[in-house]
């Protein structure tokens, strides 16, 4: 062919432009678009209940970009038929996943809209819109669940899963979308020998051990869930409801302004059977429900039912609570909660918490943390090897994640947080997300292997069932198979941890994040189910009007699957982290600095974190918001000899928990730090309390610990109560139980150090630190408000 002239191409050019533009002018007024855009593809969607959902396939091309999803109802469009797409995870070839869901009542058709480096890219373009499918009239579901390319994976949220390749087991179905709460097929059972009970000394220790460097637990271990006892069994208690048959938790989702939340109901059934959920008042087919501010459900809570209708399992979920009407705070010197003062209050009662915050909030104080607030696990009938009866560590065993703990119930947890926020004090939560109960702490009976000892099992604090491999040796007798890991109430099954492996080195990243420490059941955090059903725990402490959480045995989750976690925590909260909101992460530093700080590799919470939060779409507003528990300080800060990162974005106290046990060595701080209730000191620890606050530096948020001091004979549960050893109701002696009496956490009378009295050291109360006028107006010059008086601040008019 002929070159054509300059001239020529110009004027072909000119014909088609006009030509376009021609189309485009007579082409339906429903869609803007104007080019098909292989930067954005629309992966699946789900319109049920008048909710438009689904998943985004986008190319990464720059640092900042969004995502809006843009529908019609009829032929009509308006700027207010809108839903924001949120980051989701990333995707092999440099794509990345983000998710959206919002009210789209009458929707006809939809377009994606991708905008990055100041360019926007549509889908599905070519003025072609997504068309709704509308079900026919004599259809009564008004559910569409519509895969936009064959190869790819619908996520819905109403999905019936295939029958698993399995015999003589149930079929397993998870009955709402998103990342599959277990797997759809298995492979067979492979059957096994054992007898009801093992001979002799024998157990099943060793056998979900791990080989070779795998960490995984193989596929065939999913067999052996669904153990909870029925309700026609001897072992079945009421607090057990229908876990044998169902499961589910309800997911969250926020829209970009959160004034709106959709509540998904995610649903798991042990025999493939229809489900109808109660959401408020009515059963039906739904599994969704927006929130609005303003409604009934926002100011008094939404009430969730699960029912199968072949099984007649029932199952009440807690009642979901929402921040839209909880009690703004005016508090300017804190920077929206960026920069203060955080009490913790060590195994305060939260009714006793409700009294203290009108104090917290005339001292000048941010904030106070609590501890976990999830059911952990407890014991009525069992004091441990070491006499101790229910001690503080068993709230960092979690057997769920309901908000029932030995510190008081859910709704306590939301009158504490509303009326702390009422006095201008924020409210931070314990998050245990790396692990669950230890193994071998569960409701089931065990034989130690050494000696051949029997021991009962334990119960959790909401009376939920949970199941460990650790020391059994009695095959589940709902099963037939050997018991596993299982947590029914979140819900967890055996693919949700880790194989069982030995934490027995500090230097090994993998192992150090993979392995089981001090035997705690370790959580699978790679798994995009756990990554997403830790998130939808966060949102949820979030929706109860949590400020922020501390994060727990930060260190051995690997970085990049705690960034995953918080990028799905973002996007369930709208696709921006909350204002007010901080996390600090407890990375304790021993000898392994430079492969956890310093060395910038995979297992850095620096720079790498950093740089992988980056990668996931957080803006530097949200990256500053999520720290670094320092545990180098004040001994050897900063860890790598230069700050890496600046010193805002860490969170630093004087001594803190588990420096509180006698031979803990968990933070060296040698002479430049006191433990009040190992040293005793009163003045040493106040000097160090006080030079938190005037040493100056830019650490934006300080911590104060108020604790309780042991008792000399080992003793050391919370002196709440609960740890007394009248309520122990075994058989072994009491005289070998170690426990803890009863002494008032709220004290108005006190002036700090209340655990010295008339010049002696108490045993078994708390300390009250934080009531010291020293240290609060030493907090005080530090946020620029002022020293004040007892009186100002509601101290007897003795106190110094």
């Amino acid at each position: 062919m002929p070159r054509k002239s300059s001239y020529q191409q110009f004027l072909l050019l000119l014909v088609l432009l006009v030509l376009g533009l021609c189309l485009q002018s007579t082409a339906s007024s429903a869609s803007p678009l104007v080019k098909r855009a292989p930067q954005v593809e629309l992966e699946s969607f789900v319109f049920e209940n008048g909710l438009l959902s689904g998943t985004i396939k986008v190319q990464n091309i720059a640092y900042q970009k969004s995502v809006t999803v843009t529908y019609a109802v009829g032929k009509t469009w308006t700027d207010s038929q809108k839903i924001a797409a949120s980051y989701k995870e990333s995707l092999p070839q440099g794509y990345e996943r983000w998710a959206f869901a919002g009210k789209a009542e009458g929707a006809t058709e939809f377009y994606l809209r991708f905008d990055a480096a100041g360019q926007s890219y549509y889908d599905p373009g070519n003025n072609v819109n997504h068309q709704i499918p509308r079900p026919p009239a004599s259809t009564p579901s008004s559910s569409t669940a519509t895969p936009t390319n064959p190869t790819s994976t619908p996520t819905t949220l109403i999905e019936t899963s295939p029958t698993p390749t399995i015999t003589e087991k149930p079929t397993i179905t998870d009955v709402a979308g998103g990342v599959p709460i277990a797997p759809t097929s298995l492979p067979p059972n492979p059957g096994h020998s054992y007898p009801p009970e093992l001979p002799g000394c024998q157990n099943f220790n060793g056998l979900d051990s791990c080989t070779g460097s795998s960490a995984s637990v193989a596929l065939v271990a999913e067999h052996r869930r669904w153990q909870t006892p029925s309700r026609n069994s001897p072992a079945y208690a009421p607090s057990f409801q229908d876990y044998r048959n169902l499961q589910g938790y309800a997911d969250i989702q926020y829209n970009s302004a959160r004034t709106e939340a959709v509540v998904t109901v995610r649903v798991l059934t042990r025999v493939k059977e229809e489900v109808e959920v109660k959401l408020g008042d009515a059963w039906g087919k739904a599994r969704s429900v927006v929130v609005k501010a303003g409604s009934k459900e926002a100011r008094d809570g939404l009430n969730i039912s699960i029912r199968g209708l072949s099984t007649s399992s029932v199952l009440t979920l807690d009642t979901v609570y929402f921040p839209f009407h909880m009690p703004s705070i005016a508090r300017p010197e804190t920077l929206n909660g960026q920069k203060g003062a955080i009490v913790e209050l060590f195994g305060w009662p939260f009714k006793d918490i409700i009294k203290e915050c009108e104090f917290l909030g005339k001292a000048g104080y941010m904030g106070v943390k609590i501890w976990p607030a999830t059911e952990h696990v407890w014991g009525d009938n069992y004091y441990e090897p070491d006499g101790q009866f229910r001690p503080w560590y068993f709230v960092y065993q979690p057997v769920s994640y309901r908000l029932h703990s030995r510190m008081g119930t859910r709704d306590e947890v939301r009158d504490m947080i509303r009326t702390c926020r009422a006095n201008g004090v924020r409210v931070f939560a314990d998050a245990v997300i790396n692990h669950m109960s230890g193994n071998g702490m569960d409701i089931q009976n065990h034989r130690s292997s050494n000696g051949c000892q029997l021991y009962s099992g334990h119960n959790g604090t909401a009376g939920s069932p949970f199941f460990t491999h650790g020391s059994t040796y009695a095959l589940n007798s709902e099963t037939n198979e050997r018991p596993a890991m299982e947590y029914p109430a979140v819900p967890y099954g055996p693919l949700d941890f880790h194989c069982e492996r030995s934490l027995n080195s500090w230097t090994d990243g993998a192992l150090m994040t993979n392995g089981w420490l001090v035997g705690l059941s370790d959580l699978n955090t790679e798994s995009e189910y756990v990554q997403d059903r830790i998130a939808t725990y966060l949102a949820d402490l979030l929706s109860m009007g949590f400020s922020g959480f501390r994060i727990d045995a930060a260190k051995h989750i690997h970085p990049y699957s705690l960034s995953a976690i918080l990028t799905r925590l973002r996007s369930k909260m709208g696709g921006t982290l909350p204002d007010d909101f901080i996390t600090w992460l407890e990375v304790i530093m021993g000898g392994e600095r430079d492969l956890l700080f310093c060395s910038g590799g995979e297992y850095s919470w620096y720079t790498n974190f950093d740089n992988k939060l980056k990668s996931m779409g957080f803006s530097n507003t949200d990256v500053k918001k999520i720290k670094i528990w320092s545990s180098d300080y004040p001994k050897e800060f900063p860890a790598c000899g230069n700050w890496v990162l600046p010193a805002d974005r860490f969170v630093i106290q004087n001594d803190d928990h588990d420096q509180q046990n006698q031979g803990s060595s968990s933070r060296d701080m040698a002479d430049t730090g006191s433990v009040l209730v190992k040293e005793k000191d009163v003045s040493r620890h106040r000097h160090f309390e006080v030079q938190l606050f005037d040493r100056g530096g830019d650490w934006a948020i300080r911590n104060i610990l108020s604790s309780y001091s042991f008792r000399s004979d080992g003793g050391a549960g919370f002196p709440d109560g609960h740890s007394d050893c009248k309520l122990y109701k075994g058989v072994a002696s009491v005289a070998g139980c170690r426990g803890m009496p009863y002494s008032p956490a709220h004290d108005p009378s006190s002036c700090g150090y209340s655990v010295v009295q008339n010049g002696q050291w108490k045993e078994g109360v708390y300390t009250r630190v934080h009531r010291d006028l020293q240290i609060v107006n030493a907090m005080r010059r530090w946020m620029g408000i002022g020293n004040v008086g007892p009186a100002q601040v509601g101290l007897p008019a003795g106190c110094q």
